[in-house]
């Protein structure tokens, strides 16, 4: 009985966990600047995950979320783009790891 219990305990956690999103690396996102097309973005960043219009801007997301049966990490980054080049660059304290 205690094997069958620890079998479905362990099945349990494992399908607890789940992650979405594009992976994002804060040390990454801290290199873009005002300025930067939107290739370079992309070759430092990767594909965002969504990419929404604003009035003449777009704005593109890199999010992501990974969730564990006791713990939940996720991260979001967002870039501002006018005529193909960065306006506005995400700014993320130094704390953030």
């Amino acid at each position: 009985m205690k094997k069958v219990f620890a079998l479905l305990l362990t099945s349990l956690l494992l399908t607890a966990c789940a992650t979405a999103g594009t992976k994002c690396d804060f040390s990454q996102a801290r290199q873009i600047g005002v300025g930067m097309t939107e290739q370079e973005v992309v070759q430092l960043m990767g594909k965002p995950m969504s990419v929404t219009a604003r009035g003449q801007n777009q704005v593109w997301v890199w999010s992501y979320a990974k969730a564990g049966a006791f713990s939940v990490d996720s991260k979001s980054v967002s870039v501002i783009f006018q005529d193909g080049r960065v306006v506005e660059a995400p700014s993320i304290p130094d704390s953030f790891k």
